[in-house]
């Protein structure tokens, strides 16, 4: 999902553009993700002008309970950080979309109250390439959405031991988790919502550098 409206993961909508979005359940058709430096392994080709307008029509007239509140598609990850609305967490959820025939899942952050109850808050996909090609994907700089602030996240695809960037001239570590649904995807965090990082790397567990992917932090 890509294009940062800062709406709540809880409204109904069908973003269109080259960002993340906080809209539970809408999905970024765009086939180029704009903010990113780095192209993909493989690239396809961007999704029709017609199938894109198609979509965005379909949302605009569909009903407000036609994109709900997606269901986590695996374990959900706690950040052990407390917000408003709960506890910060990350899970995967699933996409089918007929625009992103490449893309079969994103990464919502959310939060999760004491009842165990899951509420979505801003979703990132992939919107270019597969979604599992090697390296970094859908990486969403910091944001307030509905008053819960939420880091840079996004997820690595590949055996990543660790993951540093720069921010403020400092070398920071990421916390990070492997995806239950796919222990090869790894989902990753920074710490607080000021300042974009910057030179993003992923290790593997000997301390190699492996491939970058898309390292760009996408704002809409």
């Amino acid at each position: 999902m890509k294009s940062e409206n800062h709406r709540s993961g809880r409204t109904r909508g069908l973003l269109i553009g080259g960002g993340v979005a906080a809209v539970c359940g809408a999905i970024a058709l765009s086939g180029v993700l704009t903010a990113n430096a780095s192209p993909a392994p493989t690239q396809v080709a961007a999704a029709p002008a017609a199938a894109v307008q198609q979509a965005e029509q379909r949302a605009a007239a569909a009903p407000a309970d036609e994109n709900p509140n997606p269901a986590p598609l695996g374990a959900v990850i706690s950040s052990g950080v407390k917000t408003a609305g709960g506890e910060l967490v990350f899970y995967g959820v699933a996409i089918n979309e007929p625009a992103l025939p490449h893309t079969t899942f994103g990464v919502m952050a959310g939060t999760r109250d004491a009842a165990g109850k899951t509420t979505g808050e801003y979703l990132t996909n992939e919107t270019s390439g597969t979604d599992k090609d090697a390296g970094f994907h859908g990486i969403s700089g910091g944001a307030n959405v509905n008053g819960i602030d939420v880091p840079t996240f996004g997820y690595y695809s590949g055996p990543a031991a660790k993951i540093t960037a720069q921010v403020g001239g400092k070398t920071v570590q990421a916390h990070q988790a492997a995806w239950s649904q796919d222990s090869k995807i790894v989902i990753f965090w920074f710490d607080g919502t000021a300042g974009d990082p910057t030179h993003i790397t992923a290790f593997d567990a000997a301390g190699k550098t492996l491939p970058s992917g898309r390292t760009g932090v996408s704002h809409g």
